[in-house]
């Protein structure tokens, strides 16, 4: 979990210099944070040692993240949410992740192998952003 920073300051970083918006950065950060999260949580019972693996590539029309882990084999595509809750009573305080990510990725891909667990995000349009948008 303490390496949650550097993964945040490397998708920093990478969107500096891939010059993707703030918003995409914020969406991209926000993905992997929750979703290495689950890896880590429930992947590795019993605090096992595992890896996770993440790769990026920039496509002239999309940005496709993979994630690798040699974790417990779980498929968040498959993954069915409960119901919006009607009130803060109702209110569970898991399941929110994979819906987030969900809503701001537009594909997200599971392959599963004996070796573990590949997810893929897939984010369309990632323009440059102009420096006016970047603050520059």
């Amino acid at each position: 979990m303490e390496q949650l920073r550097d993964l945040e300051h490397w998708v920093a970083q990478l969107g500096a210099e891939q010059l993707l918006s703030p918003v995409l950065v914020h969406h991209i950060d926000l993905c992997l944070t929750e979703l290495v999260s689950n890896v880590i949580h429930y992947g590795y019972p019993d605090g096992k040692p595992g890896t996770v693996r993440i790769r990026f590539r920039r496509e002239p029309e999309r940005i496709v993240i993979c994630i690798e882990d040699d974790g417990t084999p779980f498929d968040p595509t498959a993954y069915v949410p409960a119901g919006l809750p009607t009130s803060l009573t109702d209110a569970d305080t898991g399941g929110r992740g994979i819906r987030l990510v969900r809503h701001f990725a537009d594909e997200v891909h599971h392959l599963a192998s004996a070796a573990g667990n590949q997810l893929t995000l897939v984010f369309r349009s990632p323009r440059p952003a102009r420096a006016a948008d970047r603050g520059a």
